[in-house]
């Protein structure tokens, strides 16, 4: 697989459409059976404090499902809260049968910072953030101007690997 261009925040970066959804089996099953996604590399009980996850600019301890797919040359993300407060429990409080919490793009590690910069001098506030081994994000507050939140991925070199691995069902 070609490595993307990662050189600007909104332009050919785009790569992410996540869902928030009270039962992750019953959805990835949908996407399964009704849009033809034929499986789901699944991630389980994911914990923030072993993530240095932050929730509304706090250390935050939340535990979570997600769920990862690749349909052309979208990411597909399944989340279901398992507990702890975040931005994902706050969403299915307000919409009980879950359905799309965020959008993403994405950059290189090195631009992570940049990026999220460029968001932040603009006013637009991180809400949520995680360190994965595969990448650094970090979740805006664009409810108001979008209706979802904006998550900028920071991709490390382990990270490349996985997204390779994830385009070719190898997993």
């Amino acid at each position: 697989m070609k490595e993307k261009a990662f050189n600007t925040l909104f332009g050919n970066n785009f790569s992410q459409i996540a869902w928030v959804v009270p039962d992750i089996e019953a959805s990835a099953k949908y996407f399964n059976e009704m849009m033809g996604v034929p499986r789901f590399l699944k991630m389980e009980n994911l914990k923030s404090n072993e993530l240095e996850g932050t929730y509304n600019g706090q250390p935050a301890e939340f535990e979570f499902h997600l769920y990862l797919a690749i349909s052309g040359n979208t990411m597909l993300e399944l989340i279901q809260p398992i507990s702890g407060s975040s931005i994902y429990t706050d969403f299915l409080t307000s919409q009980k049968n879950g359905g799309v919490q965020h959008i993403a793009y994405s950059v290189q590690e090195t631009a992570f910072e940049e990026a999220l910069s460029q968001l932040t001098e603009k006013g637009v506030q991180v809400i949520q953030s995680l360190v994965l081994p595969v990448a650094k994000v970090a979740y805006f507050d664009t409810y108001a101007e979008i209706g979802v939140a904006t998550e900028i991925i920071g991709v490390t070199e382990a990270g490349i690997h996985f997204l390779e691995q994830l385009n070719s069902g190898d997993y």
